[in-house]
């Protein structure tokens, strides 16, 4: 019985998304470091607030997913951002046209990197967050670096 050919190759599509993945999980981490070590702090305004109750039995800052989005301005321009967290933070919701303020952390040369201050200062992260943030680009960088080299073998066989 002749044997089949199987293909090793991992598709293209799959290969985009898996790099994708990775450097997005790489830039969160990064830009989060980034923000504690050298960001800026501005006031400024909640315009979009959500906070959905998930599990009631979870650990600490993990029974709800919160939504927000805001806008602060930065040398008379205004920038938006949103962002979605788990915490245990469960605000009343905002009513149409309410707002709340809040402290924002921004990159002064890249204004568009930007995070509520309370995701993104050592005081607020705790330390497994801080090791969380060290680590993770490398292992992304680590896994980015596996997953090229394993398609770079398959297209060598073929």
């Amino acid at each position: 019985m002749a044997k089949k050919k199987t293909s090793k190759n991992i598709p293209l599509p799959i290969l985009i998304l898996i790099c994708a993945v990775l450097l997005f999980a790489m830039y969160l981490s990064l830009s989060t470091l980034a923000l504690a070590i050298w960001g800026d702090s501005v006031m400024g305004t909640v315009d979009s607030y959500d906070s959905r109750l998930d599990d009631t039995d979870a650990g600490q800052n993990r029974s709800r997913t919160v939504s927000k989005g805001y806008w602060f301005l930065v040398n008379g321009k205004e920038y938006r951002g949103y962002v979605i967290y788990s915490s245990d933070e469960a605000w009343p919701s905002l009513t149409e046209g309410e707002t709340r303020s809040e402290r924002i952390r921004y990159l002064s040369f890249l204004p568009y990197v930007n995070k509520p201050a309370m995701l993104c200062e050592f005081s607020e992260m705790g330390e497994v967050a801080i090791i969380y943030h060290i680590l993770a680009p490398i292992g992304s960088l680590l896994l980015l670096l596996l997953v090229i080299h394993t398609a770079r073998r398959g297209k060598r066989r073929n």
